[in-house]
C-alpha cells in the first residue's frame, strides 16, 4: 500500500512538472471560434510579449486588431461583441474575459479604423452611451488633465506624466528634466539657440562643446534619470560641420564632414574612436550596409526601424508587431498603425508637425503637434509639455527614457 501511495505522490509531481515545463515552452495557439454573427480568429504568440492578435470577420466586413496582454495563454479571450451600423462606420467593442475592456469603441469605414474618441458623431454617441452597462466611458480616453504654467513660455500637463517615464526638454543652457517633479540641468554658460550636434539616446543626452568656435573635443553627456553629467574627450578635433548619424546600444556614430570620417562615440567606455573613413563608411537601417561618400556629406541619418514592406508614404516604421504609418497632408502628418498581419487595415491614431520627434517606448508613442509635446497610448492622446519657443526655434528636441 506504502509503494502505491509513493508511486502515486511521484506520478502526480511528474505530471505537474512536465505540465509547467509545456506552459513555458508554449508558443502560443491558433484556434478559431464564434460569437453571435462573427468568425474569430485569434492567434497567440508569447514570444512577442503576449500579443493577442484577432481577426473578426463579419457577414459585412472584416477588421483586425492585436493587443498585448497576459492572460496566462488563455484561448477564447473574447467572451462578448457589441457591434452596431452608424452612418456607413463599423462600429463594435470586444469584451474580454473578466469584462475587460481593453481598447476603444473601433470603428471602420474605407479599410480605415478610427477609434470613437477620434470621431465626432451624434449617433455614435449616442451608441457610446448603451455601453457605459459594460463600464465604458469614452472620458476614458479624453484628456482632462490640468495644466501648471511653469514660465513664459513653458506649461506642463502633470496628471499625464507617466510612472518611470523621465522626459528631458532642451534649454538654451542644458536640459529641464521632468520626473515627478520639475530640476534643471546647466551645461553652458551662455545661451545656445541651435545645438546640431547633440543626441538623445536611451537614458543619455550628448551635446557637443559649443563654447569653442571650429572645432572640439569633447562631448558633454546628461543621465536625464537624475541629471549627473561626464565629459567624453575625443584625441582628435571634430569639426562643427558635422552631425549625428544615429546611436546603436548606447553608442553614438557622428560623421565629419571636413575629414570625411565617422566615429563612434561609447558612452560605457567614456571614449571616441575612429569608426571609418571615406573609403569605407556605412550606415545602419536594421542591419549595417555601405554608404557613399555623396550620401554621407548629404546628412544621411539611421533608420532602426527601417521597412520596404509599405510604400508611397511620407514615413513607415516597422516597430514589434505594427507598421507605423506617415501621410503628409497639408503642413502636418496623419499618423496610422496596421498589424504586421494585416497590413491593409490601417487605424488612425493622432497628427504630427514633426517627423523627427518621434520616440517609441513600447505601446507608448511620444511626438510634437505644434509647440506641444505628446504621447499616445491605449488610453488616447495625451499633452505633456507645451513650449511656445517651439513656435520659433524647432531645434529644441525632447528625450525620454522608461525605467
Amino acid at each position: 500500500m506504502k509503494y502505491l501511495f509513493k508511486t502515486l505522490i511521484i506520478f502526480t509531481i511528474t505530471f505537474f512538472v512536465l505540465k509547467f515545463i509545456l506552459f513555458l515552452f508554449d508558443k502560443g495557439h491558433d484556434i478559431t471560434y464564434n460569437i453571435g454573427n462573427f468568425k474569430i480568429e485569434e492567434t497567440l504568440n508569447t514570444k512577442q510579449n503576449n500579443n493577442y492578435y484577432f481577426e473578426l470577420t463579419h457577414e459585412d466586413f472584416k477588421i483586425n486588431f492585436s493587443i498585448n496582454q497576459n492572460y496566462n495563454k488563455k484561448e477564447k479571450i473574447i467572451d462578448k461583441i457589441e457591434y452596431k451600423k452608424i452612418d456607413g462606420y463599423q462600429c463594435l467593442l470586444p469584451i474580454f474575459k473578466n469584462g475587460k475592456i481593453l481598447t476603444d469603441v473601433m470603428c471602420l469605414k474605407n479599410n480605415t479604423i478610427t477609434y470613437a474618441h477620434n470621431l465626432n458623431n451624434k449617433k455614435i454617441t449616442f451608441f457610446l452611451k448603451t455601453l457605459e452597462k459594460y463600464d465604458y466611458n469614452i472620458d476614458d480616453y479624453k484628456d482632462k488633465a490640468d495644466s501648471i504654467k511653469l514660465s513664459n513660455t513653458q506649461t506642463i500637463y502633470q496628471d499625464n506624466f507617466l510612472e518611470n517615464h523621465y522626459i528631458a526638454m532642451e534649454t538654451y543652457k542644458g536640459l529641464n528634466l521632468f520626473n515627478g517633479k520639475e530640476s534643471n540641468v546647466q551645461i553652458f554658460e551662455n545661451d545656445v539657440y541651435t545645438k546640431p550636434i547633440s543626441y538623445f539616446t536611451d537614458k543619455y543626452y550628448i551635446v557637443a562643446d559649443y563654447t569653442e568656435d571650429y572645432s572640439f573635443k569633447i562631448f558633454h553627456v546628461v543621465n536625464i534619470i537624475n541629471g549627473s553629467q561626464i565629459d567624453i574627450r575625443s584625441y582628435d578635433d571634430i569639426s562643427f560641420d558635422s552631425y549625428i548619424e544615429g546611436a546603436l546600444n548606447n553608442e553614438i556614430y557622428l560623421f565629419d564632414k571636413d575629414k570625411s570620417k565617422q566615429y563612434k562615440i561609447s558612452i560605457k567606455n567614456e571614449s571616441v574612436e575612429l569608426f571609418h573613413d571615406k573609403n569605407n563608411l556605412q550606415t545602419y537601417n536594421g542591419k549595417w550596409i555601405d554608404m557613399s561618400l555623396t550620401d554621407a556629406l548629404k546628412g544621411k541619418t539611421f533608420n532602426n526601424y527601417y521597412t520596404d514592406d509599405i510604400k508611397g508614404y511620407a514615413k513607415v516604421d516597422k516597430v514589434g508587431n505594427y507598421y507605423y504609418i506617415y501621410e503628409k497632408e497639408n503642413d502636418y502628418y496623419n499618423v496610422y498603425r496596421a498589424d504586421i498581419q494585416n497590413k491593409k487595415i490601417k487605424t488612425y491614431l493622432f497628427k504630427t508637425t514633426d517627423l523627427n520627434s518621434i520616440i517609441y517606448l513600447e505601446d507608448t508613442i511620444y511626438y510634437i503637434n505644434g509647440n506641444t509635446f505628446y504621447y499616445y497610448n491605449n488610453h488616447g492622446e495625451r499633452k505633456v509639455i507645451t513650449n511656445t519657443e517651439l513656435d520659433f526655434n524647432k531645434d529644441i528636441s525632447f528625450g525620454v527614457y522608461k525605467k
